[in-house]
């Protein structure tokens, strides 16, 4: 018998990852791997729940009653992250600006970048 046909010994189960690695020649059992990771990293950064579900289908041939295809798909729900915001103002053309248009704008203020290199002490 060659490998793809070996049968179990009677009252033996075949372990599910071995058949999962027959599918699409390991492409399943592999990209299921890869969906885990990517959960895995969303609920680290999101400090969330998410699911991942593996859905197997059973279902008889067509044409051969002996015959069952089997197919598999490995899928992900992960958490998710907060929306970003901000707070906008509408000015007189309804665009969305940073700074609130009716506010009067005081003399000598000016806005510093946040990437803007740490203020130096002056020496006394």
């Amino acid at each position: 018998m060659t490998a793809a046909t070996t049968e179990t010994e009677p009252g033996r189960v075949r372990p599910f990852a071995d058949i999962l690695r027959d599918l699409k020649r390991g492409e399943v059992i592999d990209e299921a791997a890869i969906l885990l990771q990517d959960l895995v990293r969303a609920v680290v950064v999101n400090g969330k729940k998410g699911t991942f579900t593996l859905k197997v289908e059973v279902s008889p041939m067509k044409g051969d009653s002996t015959a069952l295809v089997v197919a598999a798909q490995a899928s992900i729900s992960p958490p998710k992250g907060q929306p970003a915001e901000a707070v906008f103002f509408a000015d007189r053309d309804n665009n969305l600006v940073r700074d609130d248009p009716n506010q009067i704008a005081l003399p000598g203020l000016r806005r510093v970048d946040i990437d803007s290199p740490s203020p130096k002490e002056i020496a006394k």
